[in-house]
């Protein structure tokens, strides 16, 4: 029986030979650590490309120059002199374009984009017909051998590319060539030298990164095969022309464009449906005046959504505020505006929300904060619960939301959001102005929320704002995309504050600072720092300035996995992040910013850190509850039995079935509540 074998042709061992070159580079360390899968995922796509553009390359070339030599070894040979040249002159290029890198960086600049695009597909190129050059030389030199020397079993050939590749993989990494890839610091930043992701061990991480590898390959050989077949239907012809063949995949790529648009628009109406559905593990209907869906609002509670819900659930009460702070405290007051309320007109939407404040109470507060979502509508409870803790309840938080839907599906939004925003402002200052003339008023924004804030007024805010009879705000996390936060974010770490907005890279910093409008970001935030270009050039730190290591595609594919687990964070614990968690910097920065005493500081992030477990312990649990009431219920639904008919169906007395299995509707007994030694305690969601 013969068995068959892989067919391990030119294209093929040079993309082999390039793949597990390029590998140990690939795992460059970013600003957070990587899960498993995210680091599998990014060697397997760095892999996977440099397989398609050495194989690619190795083809053109033997097809290009080959062709008509009069025996294979001169075929090789003509190969490989090609592709040395083409890795020669890519070289020349590739060099250049790194020496121009660290001049401009020497002034604080970046390469232009054009220049960046040339030298990185230079280095593809270096890299594609490099291994070209290698494989075609190779051969040359064995078909040269005698006869009994010269092997062509695919394994001794993949076993020798792979040697070869792990040898140059392994030059890679020597401090010369990672010297050639960094940029040499500078007085005003710091030396940040390459740094390589660890964990599991070399051959374990190599084979589940090979494993994506082939996967991308296999779908780039589908889409191929696709679209040769797509050439032959349209032309008739058994070997169709490359411009058919381009064709082909220009129907494939608009076939993906627009399942891909499809398949947004059904995730975010999922998404929504989603949210809507876990609105019944969420606290009951408040009792307590203060609160939209409270006694005193126009709008239902079960209207809220689930981050209105979740937004005036965790008021807190007078009473728990006198627990904490052991003094006299109110009610504080918490508004929102349904999202299926909005009209789309801001001015119309603004006289709903000023009324709404005014039935709540809100305007007899004596400080009023204006916040600006998230994309699905959440607002920091951390921040929130400070401002009603500093205040001792008196104190107001609005928000109004302009979505329900992740803030990556959100952010087409933000411009129309940040427009919105800005009439809100007026309409609360000027109402203010009316019922309460002492009020201090105060603007809110986390990540997206920072941007619809800031973008709300623009580069003037502070002027603006003042004018209005704000006494500050408060932006945290503040992203790239801000179109305010690019023209005043200062260019050095001296320069603590532009045109009135001052900047705090943590808590330290926002300790000292004065009352009024306060940026806080952390400069390893890479939300903060979220840059495509990094695909081909250098990244910068959030002053703006060029550094660290650049490898074209890994660099970017590193930073958008930072992004992606920008916010791992762990229920109770606030600690320094160098991601996008801002727990621990925000009571000390609304203290400052809002000019609010903070001398139980000990005190109130104690209550901070208390409250956000307990919350969040409450929550796991009810969902739980939740999942088990309908597994439970659909199992007997499909049994033909009815739940509500238990008791008196089977005599099973009442005591003995949980109270959450009552019926087919979300039941008050159970919803946002735990069991605590067979009694129930509130629990709302955090």
């Amino acid at each position: 029986m013969q068995i068959l074998q892989p067919r391990l042709t030119e294209a093929r061992r040079a993309g082999l030979l390039a793949a597990v070159a390029v590998y140990p580079l690939s795992r460059l360390a970013g600003t957070l650590s990587r899960p498993t899968l995210d680091r599998a995922l990014l060697s397997g796509t760095t892999m996977a490309i440099a397989f398609q553009a050495a194989a690619a390359t190795t083809a053109a070339l033997r097809t290009g120059v080959g062709l008509g030599a009069p025996t294979p070894r001169a075929q090789a040979l003509r190969t490989a002199a090609a592709a040395a040249a083409l890795t020669a002159g890519a070289a020349v290029v590739a060099i250049r374009t790194r020496r121009d890198a660290r001049e401009t960086a020497s002034t604080g600049a970046r390469l232009p984009l054009s220049q960046a695009i040339t030298g990185s597909a230079a280095e593809l190129t270096v890299v594609a017909a490099g291994a070209s050059t290698l494989v075609a030389l190779g051969d040359s030199i064995l078909m040269g051998l005698p006869e009994p020397l010269r092997t062509k079993h695919p394994a001794v050939r993949g076993v020798a590319v792979v040697v070869v590749g792990a040898a140059l993989g392994a030059a890679a990494r020597h401090p010369r060539q990672l010297a050639h890839l960094t940029l040499p610091p500078t007085d005003s930043t710091v030396d940040v030298g390459p740094r390589f992701q660890t964990g599991a061990s070399l051959p374990v991480a190599l084979g589940r990164s090979a494993v994506v590898a082939a996967a991308a390959i296999t779908v780039l050989a589908l889409d191929r095969g696709a679209a040769e077949a797509l050439a032959r239907a349209l032309t008739g012809e058994p070997h169709p022309g490359t411009v058919a063949v381009l064709a082909g995949h220009g129907v494939i790529a608009g076939g993906f464009m627009v399942a891909g648009s499809a398949g947004f628009g059904f995730y975010s109406s999922r998404v929504a449906v989603q949210e809507r559905v876990l609105e019944a593990a969420y606290a009951a209907v408040p009792s307590r005046p203060g609160v939209t869906g409270g006694a005193d609002s126009a709008y239902d509670f079960a209207d809220l959504g689930r981050e209105g819900r979740r937004f005036v659930s965790q008021a807190h009460t007078a009473d728990e505020l006198i627990a904490v702070l052991a003094t006299a405290a109110t009610d504080p007051v918490r508004a929102w505006i349904p999202l299926d309320e909005l009209t789309g007109d801001a001015e119309r939407d603004a006289v709903a929300l000023v009324a709404e404040i005014e039935r709540l109470g809100g305007f007899a507060k004596s400080t009023i904060v204006l916040a600006a979502p998230v994309g699905d509508g959440y607002v920091s409870y951390v921040h929130t619960e400070t401002v009603e803790m500093l205040t001792c309840g008196d104190c107001t938080t609005i928000a109004v939301p302009y979505a329900a839907v992740p803030s990556a599906v959100a952010m087409p939004r933000r411009g129309r959001a940040a427009a919105a925003y800005a009439v809100y402002a007026r309409a609360v200052a000027a109402r203010a102005r009316e019922l309460n003339p002492n009020a201090r008023l105060f603007t809110f924004g986390e990540s997206l929320g920072s941007i619809i804030a800031l973008d709300a007024f623009g580069p003037d805010i502070t002027a603006e704002l003042t004018r209005l009879g704000f006494s500050g705000g408060l932006y945290c996390g503040v992203p790239a995309y801000s179109h305010t936060d690019r023209a005043l974010r200062p260019s050095h770490p001296s320069t603590r504050e532009q045109r009135g907005l001052q900047y705090a890279t943590g808590r330290d910093q926002a300790l000292t600072v004065a009352p009024g409008h306060l940026n806080v970001t952390h400069p390893t935030d890479p939300v903060a720092l979220a840059d495509v270009s990094t695909l081909v050039r250098h990244g910068v730190d959030y002053w703006g300035r060029p550094f660290g290591v650049h490898i074209p595609l890994v660099s970017f594919l590193v930073h958008l996995f930072d992004v992606k687990n920008a916010m791992n964070l762990r229920p109770g614990e606030f600690t320094p992040s160098l991601g996008h968690d801002y727990r621990y910097d925000t009571a000390a920065a609304v203290a400052r910013a809002y000019d609010l005493p903070f001398h139980q500081e000990a005190v109130v992030e104690a209550a901070l850190r208390e409250r956000e477990l307990a919350w969040s312990v409450r929550r796991l649990l009810s969902r739980r509850i939740g999942d088990a009431r309908d597994s439970a219920i659909a199992k007997l639904q499909s049994w033909g039995v009815d739940p509500a008919t238990l008791s008196t169906r089977f005599r099973i007395p009442e005591r003995a079935l949980p109270s959450w299995l009552g019926g087919t509707e979300p039941v008050e007994e159970w919803v946002g509540v735990v069991p605590v030694d067979e009694s129930v305690t509130e629990a709302p969601k955090a």
